[in-house]
């Protein structure tokens, strides 16, 4: 092989390297924003499948309030208005005779306010036949409204003449929806009025 051909190889070597270097110099800062964009791109997809996880969780959220406000809506329905707990007194004698016992008093007692209802409770006494008490404690239970009985005390009657041989004490209670109150009135932007400018003076000749 002669000199020359020899010298040609070995510039040809020499160039091919210093192209290899230029290039790897020139892009390795191409590479680096190569890799900043990947992982730039893998942190938008997953704060992208984090939104679409959000979102179906919202729906299903949304769905639960939706079904929660139906039975919310079904249950006031049943709740006594003021009107109804008024006439609890009266629709008890009326159960009370159907049962076949003797409402003898009813006491109503202090009003107990919760979050969403209130409570108005009566305390009653009856004369009654335990079977005949069981089947008014049905008819309670089947009435339109929300009421509730309990506090039960049973005393027997020893001068009874069989047709009542016991008497019962119980409470029975009404429970009153509380709507919820209006939220607050937005606070006003308009301005204030400034203080007034005094009034002129006017002065009198001589």
């Amino acid at each position: 092989m002669n000199s020359n051909l020899q010298k040609q190889i070995l510039i040809g070597g020499l160039v091919g390297i210093l192209v290899m270097a230029l290039t790897y110099i020139f892009l390795g800062g191409k590479r680096d924003e190569l890799k900043s964009l990947e992982a730039t791109n893998k942190t938008l997809q997953q704060d992208v499948d984090k939104g679409y996880s959000l979102k179906a969780n919202a729906q299903k959220l949304e769905k639960q309030i939706a079904e929660n406000q139906k039975y919310i809506d079904a249950l006031i329905k049943i709740m006594p208005t003021d009107a109804d707990r008024g006439e609890i007194p009266y629709r008890m004698k009326k159960l009370a005779d159907t049962a076949g016992i003797d409402q003898v008093s009813f006491v109503v007692e202090n009003p107990i306010k919760k979050t969403y209802y209130t409570e108005f409770p009566f305390t009653f006494t009856f004369k009654v036949g335990f079977h005949s008490f069981g089947q008014f404690t049905s008819l309670v239970s089947g009435y339109d409204k929300i009421i509730n009985i309990y506090d039960m005390q049973f005393k027997r009657d020893t001068k009874s003449n069989g047709t009542f041989p016991a008497t019962v004490a119980c409470k029975i209670s009404a429970f009153v929806y509380n709507p919820a109150e209006p939220p607050p009135p937005p606070p006003s932007t308009a301005p204030k009025p400034g203080p007034k400018a005094p009034a002129a003076t006017q002065s009198q000749g001589d």
